[in-house]
């Protein structure tokens, strides 16, 4: 292949990269859009960035987040159920997910999530609330 051929499948290829989006791309903005309070357009962004790298974690968290902020509960539960099924040692999405299972009226599955913050060993405060929440749900069982 000649030189010139070479520099023109160079050139070629940057400028098909140029135009390529990426999904760190994608999360960034979606984030942004989140940040300043456009949820639609920050779930499509998110969605982007999955369509590109269906196992991201941070991208299925923070596209779980939003669908919370816009009270799509289902959608978030399962986002996030997704993000802790990718990287299940994060005491804070336990935390999340405990308290959307709550606002669902799911409590068998809220008091195991809130097991599930105490076995990652939270910080006190954490801890505590943990602790209270699974007694007020065994309560209202009761009930």
């Amino acid at each position: 292949m000649g030189t010139r051929k070479i520099l023109i499948l160079l050139f070629l290829l940057a400028a098909v990269s140029a135009f390529a989006d990426t999904a760190e791309e994608h999360f960034k903005k979606g984030i942004d859009l989140a940040n300043s309070g456009k949820y639609d357009e920050a779930v499509l962004e998110l969605k982007q960035a999955l369509a590109l790298e269906p196992k991201s974690y941070k991208c299925h968290l923070n596209l779980g987040l939003v669908y919370a902020n816009q009270k799509r509960y289902d959608e978030a539960m399962k986002a996030i159920e997704t993000a802790i099924s990718i990287n299940p040692d994060k005491v804070m999405d336990h935390y999340v997910l405990a308290l959307l299972y709550e606002r669902k009226k799911e409590k068998d599955k809220a008091v195991a999530e809130w097991e599930k913050v105490l076995k990652l060993k939270p910080d006190d405060k954490t801890r505590e609330f943990a602790e209270k929440h699974i007694r007020w749900l065994k309560k209202q069982e009761k009930q």
